[in-house]
């Protein structure tokens, strides 16, 4: 009984101490944890000021951490989350991880949570961006997803609801009430 407590003790240890360590995976994992708990310090220490994000490395979703930081209070509102699911690789410069990303908006809208193949580069330990894809296998239907914000758009324009997807806290606001006001209508 004493090994099997020791044993379990050691585990709680190991997962602890290598979501906080300082390598490459441990500094994902804390910037995640930081991105899902809003804590803007842990952020600014584990990001470059330059840091960015990119979508398919064309699209750019996030120029520089000032950015990140300032979509917080959005992502805040909506309350997203950021889920690492498997990592595919690693090294100390780059860490290739398939993440699950989820927030309000596919809890209103009925939309499945999507998965990114996210890259992740880093220096001297820092982010210094990342770029992300679809993962493998991941279907990402265009066509039914432009249906589901349509409804919902034309649901609110019929309502007379305002809102806005600009990544600001006022704009999150107004968008969780307009869809907590969608989810929750009579069909």
């Amino acid at each position: 009984m004493k090994f099997k407590h020791t044993l379990l003790l050691f585990f709680s240890v190991f997962i602890l101490t290598s979501c906080s360590d300082n390598s490459s995976l441990g500094i994902i994992t804390s910037f995640v944890e930081a991105r899902n708990n809003n804590d803007v310090d842990k952020l600014i220490e584990l990001t470059s000021e330059n840091y960015s994000e990119t979508f398919r490395n064309d699209f750019v979703e996030v120029k520089n951490r000032k950015e990140l930081l300032r979509n917080l209070e959005w992502a805040k509102e909506l309350k997203s989350l950021l889920t690492i699911k498997e990592v595919v690789s690693e090294n100390d410069a780059v860490i290739i991880v398939i993440e699950e990303s989820k927030n309000y908006i596919d809890d209103a809208l009925k939309r499945k949570p999507r998965k990114f193949k996210t890259t992740y580069y880093l220096k001297d330990g820092k982010i210094l961006k990342q770029s992300f894809d679809n993962a493998p296998g991941e279907k990402f239907d265009t066509k039914a997803n432009d249906v589901l914000y349509g409804d919902f758009e034309r649901y609110c324009k019929v309502n007379n609801i305002k809102f806005s997807w600009e990544p600001t806290k006022e704009a999150g606001i107004a968008l969780r009430k307009a869809l907590e006001k969608y989810a929750n209508r009579k069909e």
